[in-house]
């Protein structure tokens, strides 16, 4: 099967002083409006919103924020998060997190990926002052069109958490991870992620990140959001639980 370029369309459209076919309007008007607006190298993303509030015999505000944007072309990839969670009942703090990574993907084939991430973490009720983590590694797009999209990544990488009590801990760690998109139709949108971080000194010691979320499209705007998230550290601290689950639902605006 013969493939053309753009270039090529319009060089035989420039040959031919007749008026061109059907089919050849067709197909320079496929090949002038990509498939995926995702590697158009403009930045594209979403935030997501919660918000309660109570008052009279029970006194609760809780807001949470998500944002989720990324960049994209045929060479590379950047991706910027961040996240932040606080809540407070009868003048308790129940939650007081925030989250903000970002991580660059360089394409070395059609399927294999180089990668670079920087993180930072910060969880008040978990005894986390601040936790920076830095790695890198390869990739593999086990799928890599639409509708379904998976990818499986590892590396090494160094993290340094700063505890509000007690001393603080380096380690390097490695890195396993996956992820994916699915199009579930023209209005639903599922991602997950799922992170394992061993300590390379001893593998018993270990956290886990995982975040998922569902996605559905009110108008090319605004959707409704389902997020789950949960962290796991085998050493979490004296006093800390090693699970931590959090349970979102709120308003998704495209940015």
């Amino acid at each position: 099967m013969r493939v053309f370029s753009t270039k090529s369309v319009k060089l035989m459209l420039e040959r031919n002083p007749a008026p061109p076919s059907l089919p050849c309007l067709i197909l320079a008007a496929s090949l002038s409006n990509p498939a995926s607006a995702a590697v158009d190298g403009a930045w594209q993303g979403s935030a997501d919103i919660a918000f309660s509030r109570s008052a009279g015999n029970t006194s609760a505000t809780t807001y949470a924020l998500t944002v989720d944007e990324t960049r994209a072309t045929e060479q590379n990839k950047t991706s910027l998060y961040a996240s932040a969670l606080y809540g407070k009942s009868q003048g308790e703090i129940t939650a007081d997190k925030s989250r903000i990574s970002g991580r660059y993907d360089r394409n070395l084939s059609r399927r294999v990926f180089s990668f670079g991430l920087l993180e930072f973490e910060r969880d008040r009720l978990a005894n986390l002052k601040l936790r920076s983590n830095g790695g890198g590694g390869l990739g593999y797009h086990m799928l890599a069109e639409e509708p379904n999209k998976f990818d499986i990544f590892g590396g090494l990488s160094r993290s340094n958490s700063r505890r509000i009590s007690g001393p603080s801990v380096s380690q390097s760690e490695l890195l396993l991870s996956e992820e994916s998109e699915h199009k579930l139709g023209d209005k639903t949108l599922l991602k997950q992620k799922l992170s394992y971080y061993p300590n390379t000194e001893d593998l018993a010691e270990f956290r886990t990140v995982f975040y998922s979320s569902l996605i559905f499209k009110l108008n090319g705007t605004v959707g409704l959001s389902l997020s789950l998230q949960n962290k796991y550290s085998s050493d979490a601290g004296s006093g800390i639980k090693h699970s931590d689950t959090v349970f979102l639902t709120g308003l998704n605006i495209k940015l």
